[in-house]
């Protein structure tokens, strides 16, 4: 429900904001482009479960039903997810289209919107089903790579209001172009639906044959574990000197499990890796050559620091695993509780952030030059060290590597919970940015390894 409540909110901003600047047609692209850009997000970290597997598919194996009406079934259960969900940006759109938008085109813009969802769906099943066994790293990157341009459009897209409003309309000169844009098929409708029935057989058909689609795609095959080993090498002097000089002894264990298991998880890496595709979007737009040295450093400032917003996709994840059974290794583990999350946290730490940190501060390295990214790389992560220990005994609560993925729940008030922290977070980052070293990120570096080692000692004081 918050997640349809979000994409009726931010669907109706924009809408009103386009309404009396589009005609119907460029209305109906970018609403309908906007809709599927909402959708595809879910499907491909939280609710791309539903593409990959059943997760009740060998108890359904075993009873007495034909293996089409499994499919049916299951397709059904996945059209239904996705266009209940759709509907909080499509109904918006309709209720805001242009008052020069024919009553019957403003009627069936949603049904119209379904057909765009169908069809994204079909194309990431079949892109799963091309990808998932044989190639998961290619996966992967196909998937960030998609994150990446779902955040630039819409981020960007408010920018181009001006030139889709001189757009020409689907099937007209000079728009050959949009042939290849999906959504300009769905909305050519738009464009004038009574005694136009010719610009009805395009979205029909296509409807029609992503629904097939769905039908006729097999499940992709369940992969193996996801292995990193690349990643592991080269993490391996961080790890040692985690264990050396920052890992107390009885948090040895669970530290060496999460750090070689989780990221060994293929559901938990299908869904929280490509959520990193938000913070690279942001950096690609702070390539743009029109921004003055002082505002790059400004939104760098922001991106490092702000990144830890991200955790809670991952740390929601933590409990997951495709074997929970063999979560006996650490509850029956003679530890305190204390040790058992400390370590997770610190492996999470090592395993996740500083890789992705390296990341962040080579780009920072390379667009602003080695003073600022020295300046804010480390602040940064010692900024997400500290979120992630705030957030932990809030997305977190079952033990780690113990519930399958299918099981995950996200029942918490994330706008409560990351609302005053995005502005505390804010805050920093324009010190950080602004404020000169000796008196803004140095600083704050020092305080921050404070704070870790207080909520170190307080962490294992409060749980034993």
């Amino acid at each position: 429900m918050a997640l349809l409540l979000y994409q009726a909110a931010l669907t109706s901003l924009f809408c009103v904001i386009v309404r009396d600047v589009l005609p119907p047609f460029a209305y109906g692209l970018f609403s309908l482009g906007l809709a599927a850009l909402l959708v595809a997000i879910p499907l491909i970290g939280e609710l791309g479960w539903l593409l990959r597997r059943d997760p009740a598919g060998a108890w359904v194996a075993a009873l007495p039903i034909r293996s089409v009406e499994i499919k049916i079934a299951r397709s059904l259960h996945l059209l239904i997810v996705l266009w209940v969900l759709s509907m909080g940006s499509l109904l918006p759109a309709a209720l805001f289209a242009p008052e020069a938008t024919e009553l019957l085109a403003r009627l069936c813009l949603p049904l119209l919107g379904l057909g765009l969802v169908t069809l994204v769906a079909a194309l990431l099943l079949l892109v799963q089903n091309l990808l998932g066994e044989r190639a998961e790293g290619l996966l992967i990157a196909f998937q960030t790579i998609l994150v990446v341009g779902v955040v630039l459009a819409l981020v960007t897209g408010i920018k181009s209001i001006p030139d889709m409003a001189r757009m020409p309309i689907l099937g007209e000169e000079h728009a050959g172009f949009l042939w290849f844009v999906p959504p300009a098929w769905f909305a050519a409708p738009l464009a004038g639906a009574e005694g136009q029935p010719e610009r009805w057989w395009l979205p029909i058909l296509v409807g029609l044959l992503s629904l097939v689609a769905l039908l006729a795609l097999p499940a992709p095959l369940a992969g193996r574990q996801v292995r990193t080993p690349w990643l592991s090498v080269l993490l391996a002097p961080v790890r040692r000197l985690a264990q050396r000089f920052w890992l107390r002894r009885d948090e040895r264990g669970v530290f060496d499990l999460i750090f070689d298991a989780l990221p060994r998880e293929r559901e938990v890496v299908l869904r929280t890796i490509p959520m990193l595709g938000i913070p690279l979007a942001f950096l690609v737009i702070a390539a743009n050559g029109d921004l003055t040295d002082s505002k790059r450093t400004d939104l760098l400032a922001l991106l490092l620091f702000t990144a830890g917003i991200y955790l809670p996709i991952l740390l929601t994840h933590v409990p997951a695993s495709a074997s929970p059974r063999a979560a006996w290794l650490h509850q029956t583990a003679p530890i305190p509780q204390g040790a058992l999350v400390s370590g997770t946290i610190k492996a999470l730490a090592v395993r996740f952030l500083v890789p992705l940190y390296a990341v962040l501060g080579f780009i920072a390295w390379y667009q602003a030059g080695p003073e600022v990214a020295l300046r804010l790389a480390p602040a940064g992560f010692l900024v997400s060290l500290f979120v992630l220990r705030r957030l932990h005994g809030i997305c977190v609560q079952d033990a780690p590597l113990s519930v399958l993925p299918s099981e995950i729940r996200f029942e918490m008030d994330w706008f409560g919970v990351l609302g005053g922290l995005s502005m505390l977070l804010l805050v920093l980052a324009i010190l950080a940015s602004r404020l000169p070293p000796l008196m803004g990120a140095y600083p704050l570096c020092l305080l921050l390894l404070l704070l870790e080692w207080g909520q170190d000692r307080n962490l294992r004081a409060r749980l034993g």
